[in-house]
């Protein structure tokens, strides 16, 4: 299936207590379903978005749906894997690791006790620009997961005993992703389309920093990074905007933290893609891991719809270009699809094949080849009716649950211009026209750049 947009988070969470007047008021986002509407909006079956600003800058966004059983709540942090000074790579990942591990207030055994004992989970995630805790909750226990997610995201143990095993912990990570042909192919994939750029770097980092990251690095990236105004709090299932603005707001009682070290602080550049560029890495195994990308640039919000049904159209599933043109017309592989990962300031198309080792010139061939007839014919209507189908339907089964409700809204209101309400996030694929993706196609014009992870010959030449 195509990925459309960076991977998200699975968490769970719910509301909170009482609020007061906040001076700015919530900033009522609409009905979905119902489009806009002025101040308090009606309750109906599928849900309301608010947002409220906190005075020091935190955002709180709330997505109810009315008769949820569940409350997701996501603290997500604008900083990521490109965030990092070159000495500290991987810190973000290592930080997020051992904000899972409990507070003074909370060690890391009481957290998993208490989640557990209320049915909830506890995950968080980091990516190339942004990191993010979750807790899935029922929803009558919404006041408990913002209680906790205070004093996780806030408040870390950053101990030296805990720092030493999460470290062996993460080494082990790495070890597994590094044996994973098909993370090591997308890997590469990266590096030969971004160079030395932060968003060609492993957001796990390497050996080599994890072991110079110690309790003083790491604390300090936290109080460099995660300072208010780069942080969104987002509730939905069976929540209520003001209990949740009303904890949130006891998260800023504690008043403001020591002043960062500004050497933490990484400016983001936008890369500069190197296409035409090859990686391979020869390893033992039975199968060859193909990835082909094509830089994208920087996407504009509102073109980002008709590059994912492109993505789809590409490589979404079995009726695919890619999955016909590899698989069913040829049975030259197993797994093929095509993915979509937009930065804010870069982004490519990848498409990816696993395939015999003596079959990965044509198979790398035959990925170009759709790719550039997309570009220059562009897709039919059909596909694009089909395309724009699977992914509205795709939104509206979404809205069923919360984790994926908090995720969305937390992402829009973060990096996107502000949360939306849910039936306007459906009718943006709806609303993509046959012309609109034909002029999405034209960006992979582009020369790609191809990595390759197997047992290959050395006389490979792509």
């Amino acid at each position: 299936m195509a990925t459309i947009v960076p991977a998200a988070v699975a968490t769970t969470v719910a509301g909170a207590a009482a609020v007061g007047a906040d001076p700015a008021g919530a900033r009522v986002i609409g009905v979905a379903g119902d489009g806009p509407v002025p101040g308090d909006a009606p309750v109906t079956p599928v849900g309301e978005i608010a947002v409220t600003t906190l005075p020091s800058g935190r955002r709180v966004v709330t997505d109810r749906m009315p008769g949820a059983a569940s409350a997701t709540v996501v603290a997500l942090v604008g900083v990521g894997g490109r965030d990092e000074p070159a000495p500290l790579a991987g810190v973000s990942h290592f930080l997020e690791h051992l904000l899972c591990k409990g507070s003074d207030d909370w060690p890391a055994a009481a957290v998993a006790e208490a989640v557990d004992e209320r049915g909830g989970d506890l995950d968080a995630v980091t990516d190339r620009e942004r990191t993010a805790v979750q807790v899935r909750v029922p929803a009558t226990e919404a006041g408990f997961a913002l209680d906790l997610l205070d004093a996780l995201v806030l408040r870390p143990a950053v101990r030296a005993d805990e720092v030493d095993l999460e470290r062996r912990v993460i080494l082990e990570e790495l070890a597994q992703a590094e044996e994973d042909p098909e993370d090591r192919a997308h890997t590469l994939a990266a590096q030969a389309l971004y160079g030395a750029h932060p968003l060609a770097r492993e957001v796990i980092g390497d050996r080599r920093t994890l072991a110079a990251m110690g309790p003083a690095e790491i604390s300090g990236f936290h109080a460099a990074r995660y300072e208010p105004g780069a942080m969104v709090v987002a509730a939905a299932g069976g929540v209520d905007h003001d209990e949740v603005v009303d904890a949130v707001r006891r998260w800023d009682a504690a008043g403001t933290p020591a002043a960062p070290d500004p050497l933490l602080r990484v400016d983001r550049t936008p890369p500069d893609p190197r296409p035409g560029t090859t990686q391979v890495l020869r390893r033992p195994g039975e199968q060859a891991h193909v990835v082909v990308g094509w830089p994208v640039g920087a996407v504009a919000e509102a073109d980002r719809p008709a590059l994912g049904v492109v993505a789809h159209i590409l490589g979404g599933g079995p009726a695919s270009r890619l999955f016909r043109a590899v698989r069913d017309e040829r049975g030259l592989a197993y797994a093929v699809d095509a993915s979509l990962a937009l930065h804010v300031d870069a982004g490519a198309l990848t498409a990816y094949a696993a395939c015999s080792p003596g079959a990965v010139a044509e198979v790398r061939d035959l990925l170009v080849a759709e790719v550039d007839r997309l570009a220059t014919d562009g897709p039919t209507a059909r596909e694009v009716a089909v395309a724009t189908g699977y992914l509205s339907g795709a939104s509206t089964l979404a809205l069923e649950d919360s984790a994926t409700r908090a995720w969305r809204v937390a992402v829009e209101e973060l990096e996107r211009g502000g949360a939306r309400p849910s039936a306007e996030r459906v009718a943006v694929y709806r609303e993509v026209t046959v012309e609109a993706a034909r002029a999405a196609a034209t960006v992979l014009r582009a020369e790609p750049s191809t990595a390759v992870v197997g047992p290959v010959s050395r006389r490979l030449r792509l």
